[in-house]
This record gives C-alpha cells, sequence and structure tokens, in this order.
C-alpha cells in the first residue's frame, strides 16, 4: 500500500521522535548533576586536580588498597593497616574510603553516625576513639545508612571490583600526587586468584608500583585453642607473587574475636593483641614500613 504525501511526513516525523526523547530524557536525567561539567569537558582535566593535588601533596605515604574483585576484605584490610601502621609508626594515618557503593570504614573506625563538619578549608575529617586515624567516607555525607548513592560517568570514581574506568580515574587523579604504591588483597581461592593476575596486569599498565600481595582469610582461627584451620581450596599467592616477581607481604586468617572488633567498632589492636590476625597484621604493617622507606 502506498503512503500519501500527508503520511509520509507524519513517518519523517515519527522517525525524528526517537532522537528527540533520547536527547530530552538525557537532559533530564543529567539536571541537577554535578558532574556535568566533566562530561561536557569530554576527558580534558578534572578541574579539582589542582587542589587535589596539594591536599595529596602534604602527605608523606599513599598506599592504595586494591583488589579487582569484591568480597575479598579490602575494607576490613584498610581498617587493620590503618590501626598497625599507627601502633608501629606513632605517625599520622589517615584513611579515605572511596567506595560509593558500599562504605564501611566508618563502621569498621567507630566514626558511624558522626557528622562532617564544612570549615573553610574543605570537610574536616572524623577522627577514631582513640585518636589515631583520621577518616573520610562518603557514608559520613549520607543521611542514614539505608540512603543509596546513585552516580553516572565521571562521577562514578570509586574502586569496586573491577579494572575499568572507575579505577583509571584514580589513579590518574593521584598520579602527580605520586603515591607509594598499591597493596593487593586476595583471598586463598584460585577464583581469586584469576581475578588478581588481571588486577596485576592492571598496575603494571597503569604505572602503579605493586607494594605486595595481602592473602585474606587464609584460615579460620579456633576461638578456644586459637589453632588455624584452613578452610578455602587453593595454593596460596607465593606461587603467584614469585610468577609476577613481587613480594608477600603476609596472610591474614580469620578470628571471630577480631570480626566482633569490626561490628563494634572497637580497637582489635588493645582488646586481643594475642590474635593471630593482629599479630599477623603487625608483620604486614613493619614489612610495608621497610618497603617505603626503602
Amino acid at each position: 500500500m502506498m503512503n500519501s504525501p500527508e503520511n509520509n511526513e507524519d513517518e519523517e516525523k515519527l522517525a525524528e521522535c526517537p532522537a528527540s526523547s533520547e536527547e530530552a530524557g538525557r537532559s533530564s536525567v543529567c539536571e541537577g548533576c554535578p558532574g556535568q561539567t566533566l562530561c561536557r569537558m569530554q576527558g580534558g582535566p578534572d578541574p579539582d586536580q589542582e587542589i587535589i593535588d596539594v591536599r595529596m601533596g602534604a602527605i608523606k605515604h599513599k598506599i592504595l588498597i586494591l583488589s579487582g574483585k569484591g568480597g575479598v576484605g579490602k575494607s576490613t584490610v584498610a581498617y587493620l593497616l590503618s590501626l598497625a601502621l599507627a601502633k608501629c609508626q606513632s605517625s599520622k594515618v589517615g584513611v579515605v574510603d572511596l567506595d560509593i557503593c558500599g562504605p564501611s570504614i566508618p563502621k569498621l573506625l567507630g566514626v558511624e553516625n558522626q557528622p562532617i563538619i564544612q570549615t573553610p578549608y574543605g570537610w574536616k575529617p572524623l577522627v577514631s576513639p582513640n585518636g589515631d586515624i583520621k577518616v573520610m567516607s562518603v557514608a559520613s555525607l549520607l543521611d542514614s545508612d539505608k540512603t543509596s548513592v546513585i552516580f553516572r560517568g565521571p562521577r562514578k570514581t570509586d574502586t569496586p571490583p573491577g579494572t575499568s574506568d572507575e579505577h583509571m580515574s584514580i589513579v590518574k587523579l593521584l598520579k602527580n600526587a605520586k603515591p607509594d604504591g598499591a597493596v593487593l588483597v586476595t583471598t586463598p581461592q584460585e577464583v581469586a586468584m584469576a581475578t588478581m593476575r588481571k588486577e596485576l596486569s592492571f598496575c603494571k599498565k597503569m604505572g602503579v608500583t605493586v607494594l605486595g600481595l595481602v592473602e585474606n582469610m587464609s584460615g579460620l582461627v579456633c576461638p578456644c585453642c586459637k589453632e588455624t584451620t584452613e578452610i578455602f581450596p587453593g595454593s596460596g599467592v607465593a606461587s603467584l607473587a614469585e610468577s609476577y616477581g613481587v613480594p608477600v607481604l603476609g596472610s591474614i586468617p580469620m578470628d571471630p574475636m577480631i570480626t566482633e572488633c569490626c561490628e563494634s567498632g572497637r580497637d582489635p589492636m588493645e582488646n586481643y593483641p594475642e590474635s593471630p590476625t593482629v599479630r599477623s597484621m603487625m608483620g604486614i604493617s613493619n614489612h610495608l614500613i621497610s618497603l617505603i622507606n626503602r
């Protein structure tokens, strides 16, 4: 059946509708988004780069905690490592929680529900109950622990599992600050090791020094006798580290007493100094200190 001229005109209008609708929808979604400027810049320099360089340049040592896989305990390792470093060095230690999807650092370090204070110099970090650790996390900017964060595009620069644009954004932003390197966290299973190989490759391509590997959840500590029992299959990180020429910083077993500290925001270094987990973490901290001071 042939269309009349009027029908052809209507058909042309309909053909234009999807594009128009898409543009209108995009405008609606982007309205009010703080990332609009970055989107329009199409890969140009971040307008906050200068202030990031100044702030980060004042910090002597910067260590990234990475993995490439979810659920291996990056937040727990960062939490324990910050406590151990503060205890070993008696130095000022800060933790920046870059996870926007499931930030847990404030709870672990006992600063949950404390408000962030805006000062003329920027946000004032929270301080852990023992006064040793300064903390900054997106969780502290939310109304409640039920509030979700929904970001699009350039503003989603957290470090979730993977080696995609979020990782690349963070590495790029910190390039001028010259971080000491990254600590890569994994668990003993082969499926986790396979992902770790990709993270090692990512670090090499991005020019990030790998300070060492940490094997988390390497056994379960009995709450009665303190013996450690292996619970995950796998050959461990030793062969992986050797094949890539990176050191193993240590292995961290799971201790129910340390888990209790994580849930309550208490300091395990003070409450359970004889825990195999605490002893392992102190060893990792000393090993890391020797590497970055070398």
